[in-house]
């Protein structure tokens, strides 16, 4: 695991990226010695959000199997309810 501070980031940015982002390891920045953000490379950005996205196609498909699934009308009434209009 790799942990800097933001400010090592800002000041030696090029460096840190080039040195960590290509093996595919996070760098978990710290702001006042706690942890603060994790930064990670575009193609560790896209597997997560692909694999984030599968899951929840898959939790869709259980859903619908067990009958747990409303209509678009339904669905509609509930994000209107949801965001007050």
């Amino acid at each position: 695991m790799i942990v800097v501070p933001s400010s090592e980031l800002r000041n030696s940015y090029t460096e840190l990226t080039d040195k960590y982002l290509s093996t595919n390891q996070p760098i978990y920045l710290t702001k006042n010695g706690h942890g603060h953000a994790v930064l990670i490379s575009i193609e560790e950005y896209e597997r997560l959000t692909r694999e984030d996205m599968i899951r929840k196609i898959r939790d869709g498909i259980e859903a619908a199997r067990n009958g747990d699934v409303m209509s678009p009308d339904e669905a509609e009434a509930q994000i209107r309810k949801e965001l007050g209009l």
